[in-house]
C-alpha cells in the first residue's frame, strides 16, 4: 500500500511539474521533442495497448501498468518503434532505452492522464511524458 501511494505521489508531482513547462504549440499532443531542432529525435505515442493502472479513488493490490507503442523519429523518418511497459519496475529500463536518442539525460517516461475511478480515457486523450 505504501508503495502504491509513493508511486502515485511521485507520478502526480512529476505530472504537475510537466504541465507547468512551456510547450511547443506546433507539436502533436502525443509527441515529445527532445529539442526544437529538427535534427534531434522525436518520440511519438503511437498507441496505448493496455492501461491497467490503479485508478485514483481506489485501493488496489497492484499498481498496474501502461503498455504503449512508441515511435522514434529523426528528421521525420521513422527510426524505431518499441513497445514500452510503464510501471515503477520498468522505469530504469525505459529511461536507458530513451537515453540512446538524447543528448540531454532523460529521467522519466510516463503517460497522462492518470486513471480515475469510473472515468474512461479515450485513445486521443493519452499523452506521452518524457522528462
Amino acid at each position: 500500500m505504501k508503495t502504491i501511494l509513493f508511486f502515485l505521489t511521485l507520478l502526480v508531482a512529476q505530472c504537475a511539474s510537466k504541465e507547468n513547462e512551456t510547450k511547443d504549440t506546433s507539436s502533436n499532443r502525443n509527441e515529445e521533442r527532445l529539442d526544437q531542432n529538427q535534427e534531434e529525435y522525436q518520440f511519438k505515442l503511437k498507441k496505448v495497448i493496455a492501461d491497467s493502472r490503479c485508478p485514483e479513488g481506489l485501493n488496489c493490490v497492484w499498481e498496474g501498468q501502461v503498455e504503449m507503442l512508441v515511435s522514434v523519429y529523426k528528421e521525420n523518418e521513422l527510426v524505431e518503434e518499441k513497445e514500452l511497459i510503464v510501471n515503477s519496475q520498468t522505469t530504469d529500463k525505459n529511461v536507458a532505452w530513451a537515453n540512446q536518442y538524447s543528448k540531454k539525460k532523460i529521467t522519466f517516461i510516463g503517460v497522462l492522464p492518470n486513471r480515475v475511478k469510473d472515468q474512461e480515457i479515450k485513445e486521443n486523450e493519452y499523452k506521452l511524458v518524457i522528462k
